[in-house]
């Protein structure tokens, strides 16, 4: 028996309930294959799709298979060759998308989700907009409270986010939040949704796996 592994799941299932509490619609798949399977099967060919910055998605294949395949309606702003405002066109057609997909930077036990951007398009995505809305989270970035995923977001995924963008604010030095000044600071718009509204029109799913910052 691996204790472990049992007191994970004892966790994650006590986060599954209060997220349906909470009446966000929760799906809880094995691994990334899972994942990647569920998204095909969930995601028309013909649907408007954005998406919001993310490690995890890039981990579980999104990027590999939707920009690949037949999806002519992908809002993508990463492909190659795009000007800032063409970006920036796309991140705003994005807010009323048929499906939006992005992570959260961390997730309560009591089911409280935890956003924080630079830019606010994941924020504004996630809370108006897209007829359906999906978050992709893997096991590590549940917390037991709030107060707790908020200190996730600030000093584990903000940072680890600093560093991959090379920014030269403090935290990426420090390993923590200063709560800094700096004109490159990413943290400038924190978000927590608590109840979704409409009913179920978020769709939480959560990985048996490690995924993203």
């Amino acid at each position: 028996m691996n204790e472990y592994a049992e007191y994970k799941n004892i966790l994650i299932q006590k986060t599954i309930k209060n997220l349906e509490k909470n009446f966000f619609d929760v799906i809880f798949l094995k691994d990334k294959l899972e994942v990647l399977s569920y998204l095909k099967e969930l995601i028309p060919s013909d649907a408007v799709i954005g998406y919001g910055g993310s490690r995890s998605l890039e981990e579980v294949g999104f990027f590999e298979h939707f920009a690949k395949e037949n999806y002519p309606n992908l809002l993508d702003r990463r492909a190659e060759g795009l000007t800032q405002d063409q970006k920036r066109a796309l991140q705003i057609s994005a807010l009323s998308s048929d499906f939006f997909l992005c992570s959260v930077n961390a997730l309560s036990m009591d089911g409280d989700l935890v956003f924080i951007d630079k830019w606010g398009n994941r924020n504004a995505a996630m809370t108006f907009g897209p007829k359906n809305r999906i978050v992709v989270v893997g096991k590590n970035k549940i917390e037991k409270t709030l107060p707790e995923a908020i200190s996730r977001a600030q000093n584990v995924a903000a940072v680890l986010n600093n560093i991959r963008f090379n920014t030269k604010n403090p935290c990426s030095v420090q390993g923590a939040c200063v709560n800094c000044s700096s004109a490159e600071r990413l943290c400038c718009v924190t978000t927590i949704i608590s109840r979704c509204a409409p009913s179920k029109s978020i769709k939480v799913v959560i990985v048996d796996e490690n995924f993203g910052f």
